[in-house]
């Protein structure tokens, strides 16, 4: 219910600026997806997303092959409780140091991400800005999230990939 007054609230303000001045939508996401800069930022993010995903494998198969050995130890009936107990913990000591690693691979992927992302956005949101203050518009709204698009309003995406290239 507060989301429907919020969104009735939103369409009468916007009801009543479009009087006031001119609207646009910009696609951002094919506004970045065009950058080549940002193509190679995906790239190198995928590149290490590759190799934390092979190290990993390698950490689940040494953990496979220690669970193989155990089972095999444990299948002759002989082996002294204290080895067996041994082996659990070091199989398990494994698990918990590759879930740590998947934690750490996590957050450095992001970090990285936002490392090198936000400055490529940080430039298409001012491209953005310089758009609608030389076309004098009073919002530019992102193409897929607009709850009503009259005709009125205008795409604004191309004039802001020719700022981003003049730059």
């Amino acid at each position: 219910m507060l989301r429907k007054i919020i969104y009735l609230i939103a369409i009468l303000i916007a009801g009543n600026m479009a009087a006031q001045g001119k609207f646009g939508v910009v696609d951002f996401d094919a506004v970045l997806d065009s950058l080549p800069e940002y193509s190679l930022v995906k790239l190198q993010i995928q590149e290490t997303s590759n190799r934390y995903q092979e190290e990993f494998k390698k950490m689940s198969d040494d953990i496979d092959r220690k669970f193989e050995d155990y089972q095999t130890l444990n299948s002759n009936g002989v082996t002294p409780e204290s080895i067996r107990q041994r082996r659990i913990q070091e199989i398990q000591n494994l698990q918990k140091r590759a879930q740590q690693f998947l934690e750490t691979a996590e957050i450095d992927l992001q970090r990285q991400e936002n490392q090198l992302i936000d400055p490529i956005k940080v430039r298409v949101k001012d491209a953005i800005r310089q758009v609608g203050e030389e076309g004098g518009y009073s919002f530019i709204f992102p193409i897929n999230s607009p709850l009503f698009q009259g005709a009125d309003v205008e795409d604004v995406t191309s004039a802001v990939l020719m700022k981003l290239r003049q730059q």
